[in-house]
């Protein structure tokens, strides 16, 4: 039993200094890795933002129209823009069938899209009502009035429309 207890102490001895020799060594940091040559980035261009002068917004929203005006289906288009959003409005050909008319406002919206890459948002409306307002608006700013001054009518239209593209 003596001999049994000796050779627990010593054990118990032996596994205490390794613990207090061997494993309190401090913590090594770890070497950093040799670091690999990165090519320089280059960023993107820049962007130009769209125009926020009345005149300007009329002119781009004028060519964007016409853009639209070229679709097959299409009588008439007006544009107006608020910030990078698009607010599209057209009269169609008469005699069209929905399947038609979607395609139409999908055409629209992607090929304003690929004319202006600063657009965001397209929103395409084939209802008279909103069509009417659209144009008011851009009738407006071409006289040169503020964007901001049609900001409920804008608010209005965009209660009524669903966006084609984002």
């Amino acid at each position: 039993m003596h001999l049994r207890r000796f050779y627990l102490a010593i054990v118990t001895l032996l596994v205490l200094t390794a613990l207090f020799c061997g494993g309190c060594s401090p913590a090594r940091k770890p070497t950093p890795s040799p670091a690999t040559p990165t090519r320089p980035v280059t960023p993107a261009p820049a962007r130009k933002p769209l125009p926020t002068d009345p005149r300007e917004m009329s002119r781009l929203a004028s060519r964007l129209a016409s853009e639209a005006a070229r679709v097959p289906g299409v009588n008439k288009a007006t544009v107006v823009l608020a910030g990078s959003t698009a607010y599209v409005g057209l009269d169609l050909k008469a005699g069209l069938e929905k399947g038609a008319v979607d395609r139409v406002k999908r055409d629209v919206a992607a090929r304003l899209k690929r004319a202006e890459p600063r657009l965001t948002r397209v929103m395409v409306t084939t209802d008279p009502d909103t069509y009417t307002r659209i144009r008011r608006v851009q009738e407006g700013i071409a006289k040169g009035k503020p964007l901001s001054a049609f900001t409920s009518e804008l608010r209005e239209i965009n209660r009524r429309m669903t966006p084609e593209t984002r």
